[in-house]
């Protein structure tokens, strides 16, 4: 790189060069003064000016006492941040319009550090943590579109003690999650599968294996729901299953939808009948221009077929 892209690099850590862990040094930590510090400033200076026009040598005593204090203020706020480590943990996944989490590990080291902000791609945490601790960071950056979405920089402040001086380092970790199409609202049921039946029946999954529980989401059928663990208290939880289940695979291929549906309409029809299709046990196929999964019913097939949808390539198509 030249120069220039080098000097830039290491002042705001514009691309993704971090590696896990990093620790908070003098070269990565910059402070510049708050609004209150620029008014305290602003005043120490007209108290300076007025003490020296008249003279006023317990207002000069006042003056840099004052600054004095300030000035130790500034060396806090720099020992809040000094040492801190900070190390990437994990990328999630979402749907488009809803917030996708990354998660971040903070170390406080030999110091106690009070009141440290993050912030990144629009998502905000802040986190008090004890000399020696160590705590997980979640920051939940808003989405609007399917694809694959970086962290992109932290930044990491503070302001303590007193708020006069706004300390603040840049991280950035090459970390990024998979935002899946949203489902479209109300959608047609799947096409017919092996056996020629066009809609999924809700119980017809006594051919597959119970694979566990998990959280119950508006639309599971009630057949689905684990009626005993809401009769307990412990939560709405729907039945998950594995196997061959259901009526028959399903193909569901991009090209056999309307040519009226746009790109997105379509990968978001197809984002809603994987989810019926799971939430069924009934295995399905999915055919994309260039993409082709065969067909399979497990938690890994669905998050396969999901990835799929959100990094498709419209052009391609």
């Amino acid at each position: 790189m030249p120069w220039t892209a080098r000097l830039r690099q290491r002042a705001f850590r514009s691309q993704p060069a971090d590696r896990a862990p990093v620790i908070l040094r003098h070269s990565r930590i910059y402070i510049l003064p708050s609004r209150r510090g620029l008014a305290i400033i602003a005043t120490l200076v007209l108290m300076l000016l007025t003490s020296l026009n008249y003279a006023l040598s317990l207002g000069l005593a006042l003056t840099f006492f004052l600054g004095g204090l300030a000035a130790a203020a500034l060396l806090h706020t720099f020992r809040n941040l000094a040492g801190l480590e900070i190390k990437p943990l994990a990328a999630g996944d979402a749907f488009a319009g809803e917030p996708l989490a990354f998660s971040v590990a903070l170390a406080a080291g030999a110091l106690a550090r009070r009141a440290i902000e993050l912030r990144a791609a629009g998502a905000t945490a802040s986190v008090s943590l004890a000399s020696h601790a160590t705590q997980a960071i979640e920051l939940r950056v808003p989405t609007t579109t399917r694809g694959r979405i970086a962290l992109g920089r932290i930044t990491l402040s503070s302001d303590q003690p007193l708020g006069l001086w706004r300390g603040f380092a840049y991280v950035h970790f090459p970390l990024a999650g998979v935002v899946f199409p949203a489902p479209e609202l109300n959608a047609p049921p799947p096409p017919a599968g092996a056996e020629g039946l066009g809609e999924l029946a809700a119980g017809a999954n006594t051919e597959s294996d119970l694979a566990g529980l998990q959280d119950y989401r508006p639309g599971d059928p009630l057949q689905r729901v684990a009626w005993k663990a809401v009769a307990r208290g412990a939560g709405w939880f729907s039945k998950a299953f594995e196997g061959s289940g259901g009526r028959g695979a399903v193909e569901l291929a991009y090209r056999s939808l309307p040519a009226a549906l746009t790109a997105e309409e379509r990968l978001a029809r197809l984002s809603a009948w994987v989810l019926a299709c799971e939430r069924a046990a009934r295995p399905f196929a999915l055919a994309l221009p260039g993409v082709h999964l065969p067909a399979a019913l497990s938690r890994e097939h669905l998050h396969e077929a999901l990835t799929a949808l959100a990094l498709f390539d419209a052009g391609e198509s």
